[in-house]
């Protein structure tokens, strides 16, 4: 059953107090939902419209912002206490804690236009897995707070377009997606935007800026992975760890290329137009959040319009600083070791070993055989296989392999190789992918 609770906060009165925001709440809320009223001035600009130069208009558009971050804080943090009330055994795991916030802009009975929030995937965890690779696609190698989140949000994603794929016209009305005029991939309904918190520094971003030179900005700040619990440059990884045992890229790196790419990924690519970042809320300094602000946005550089496919850009995310949410008390080192996910739908949270890429057994959520995870390739690959039945895409089910599905993706992996090459080009390093985890079949 999804909740009734929201939040309503009245920028010029109406409908909301006309002073101090007010909070609804149902007897029976169980998920949290939020709404800014009347965030459009008589100009119909909107929460993240373009600049202002107007002072007035600033000094509106800097409330609002105030909100927004405020409420990204709130509502991630009440989301979290909510899933862990009946586990709390877990909730140190909230000290490393992302999630993805879904934005729609609604009309209320008297017409009057609102902002609806709602926290649609979450994700705990503060490092990678530690094991030798796997092949079959059962194991979750990063387990760091911001890329669980995002594959949480996959899996939201796919069940919007079970929704949108289903026979009956009610689901199909319920889902985030709507056809599209620019081609056979949907898109998210009208002013529909995804916006991203995140309690602590995305991981590699921090350690960047020494290797940040002056002179040339952000030209020579190299990529980073994740090798046997310490981030390395890529020129000093080392090849015979990195081709037996789990390296990731880093969680600041790959926010850097969703700028381009979008969060979709590959096998979605076949579904949906790419989906990007709004805005990101970071806790901790100001002065942090302008450092990771550039860091994000400024590496790949410009000159994209005429380079990249249709649909897809080069998308500045919004960075914000606001509000630490976490623990009330240190964390122990068995919350060290754990991450949690959820996406909107699930019952349960589900706890893994971030060590060994597989849930524990005293996960309140248990559903993968040999205890891996509903986040894994493989997993999603199965959501992929039904999204393609549903869609009658058939020759998606035909190929042979979770890696033949993701080369198909012609379009995603020509912006994803340009990524590569900028990259390159800039002097940051190869961006290194294992392909042999990806030959898998259903």
């Amino acid at each position: 059953m999804e909740d009734q609770e929201s939040f309503q906060y009245g920028a010029t009165g109406g409908a909301a107090d006309k002073r101090e925001p007010k909070l609804l709440v149902s007897e029976e809320a169980e998920e949290e939902t939020a709404s800014i009223l009347q965030l459009e001035d008589e100009a119909g600009d909107s929460l993240f419209g373009d600049e202002y130069d107007d002072h007035k208009a600033q000094s509106l558009h800097v409330r609002r912002f105030d909100w927004h971050k405020s409420l990204m804080a709130a509502l991630s943090s009440e989301k979290f206490d909510s899933l862990l009330k009946m586990f709390p055994d877990f909730y140190g795991c909230k000290s490393h804690m992302a999630a993805f916030v879904l934005l729609r802009e609604l009309l209320d009975t008297a017409a009057v236009p609102y902002q609806h929030y709602k926290v649609v995937a979450l994700g705990t965890g503060r490092s990678c897995c530690s094991e030798w690779l796997r092949y079959n696609g059962t194991m979750v190698h990063d387990c760091h707070a911001i890329i669980i989140a995002r594959r949480a949000l996959k899996r939201f994603l796919y069940k919007q377009l079970l929704l949108f794929f289903d026979a009956d016209p009610k689901a199909k009305k319920n889902s985030v997606f709507e056809r599209s005029a620019d081609g056979p991939q949907l898109q998210l309904k009208p002013k529909t935007s995804l916006h991203l918190y995140t309690n602590q520094c995305p991981e590699g971003a921090a350690n960047s800026f020494y290797f940040k030179d002056r002179v040339n900005t952000w030209t020579t700040v190299k990529l980073l992975y994740h090798s046997e619990g310490v981030l390395v440059p890529v020129p000093n990884l080392d090849q015979s760890v990195w081709g037996a045992k789990v390296c990731c890229m880093s969680g600041s790196d790959k926010l850097c290329r969703w700028t381009v790419t979008g969060l979709q990924g590959a096998l979605l690519s076949h579904f949906i137009q790419p989906l990007y970042i709004s805005s990101m809320v970071l806790a901790r300094e100001k002065l942090l959040n302008e450092e990771v602000s550039e860091h994000t946005n400024r590496r790949l550089g410009d000159g994209w319009e005429d380079i990249l496919p249709p649909s897809y850009k080069k998308h500045n995310i919004f960075c914000l600083y606001g509000d630490y949410v976490g623990p009330s008390s240190s964390t122990s080192k068995q919350h060290e070791n754990l991450s949690i996910n959820w996406c909107l739908g699930d019952k349960d949270v589900e706890v893994l070993d971030r060590g060994k890429g597989f849930v524990i057994a005293g996960s309140p959520c248990v559903s993968g055989p040999g205890f891996s995870s509903r986040l894994c390739k493989r997993a999603l690959y199965s959501y992929f296989r039904r999204v393609a039945e549903l869609s009658e895409q058939s020759y998606l089910l035909d190929l042979p392999t979770y890696r033949s599905v993701k080369v198909e993706a012609v379009v995603y992996q020509k912006v994803k190789d340009l990524v590569k090459q900028r990259f390159l080009s800039n002097h940051a390093g190869s961006w290194i992918s294992k392909e042999l985890v990806d030959v898998f079949s259903s």
